[in-house]
């Protein structure tokens, strides 16, 4: 793997990794205010929502390429390597039509709402509808390397899904 894609790797799992810290650390801060503080962190809930958008839309990429997504191989296993080739292919196919329409109606969405304002944080909800599109373009990118050109991730190199 080159120097760009193993940066790439590490950036999208540290954010998600201080994505996680970041709901867990909020969401005890508002169990905290609220039970024994007695009063309210009225925001603390909306960016945990965004923040967990955010975190499924860099992480699903990470996700693919590690070959984490849940799927019904028994019987493309039982298939000779170029059917089996042929079916990933495929379903890669697929998966880009797919990612392709949520990322075009994503921007239009993203678009259409970029004037108005979240609840408490006071953002554009650009920046909220935004993870869609960033999201289906980082799945997309990871399936192309993956399924196209070959690129493996480290974290799982042997792609059987965690799965021994």
């Amino acid at each position: 793997m080159t120097l760009i894609w193993r940066s790439y790797l590490r950036a999208a799992e540290s954010l998600c990794i201080a994505g996680i810290a970041l709901v867990l650390v909020l969401g005890g801060a508002q169990v905290w205010f609220r039970y024994v503080a007695g009063t309210s962190l009225v925001w603390s809930e909306e960016l945990m929502r965004v923040t967990m958008l955010w975190l499924v839309m860099i992480g699903s990429g990470l996700a693919y390429s590690q070959r984490q997504f849940m799927g019904m191989r028994f019987a493309v296993n039982v298939m000779p390597p170029r059917m089996q080739r042929a079916c990933d292919l495929l379903s890669a196919a697929l998966m880009l039509s797919f990612l392709a329409v949520i990322g075009w109606y994503g921007a239009i969405f993203a678009w259409k709402t970029r004037l108005q304002s979240s609840t408490t944080l006071d953002v554009s909800l650009l920046w909220v509808h935004g993870a869609i599109v960033v999201g289906a373009a980082l799945m997309a990118l990871h399936i192309v390397l993956v399924e196209v050109f070959g690129v493996k991730s480290e974290a799982n190199p042997h792609g059987d899904g965690g799965l021994a």
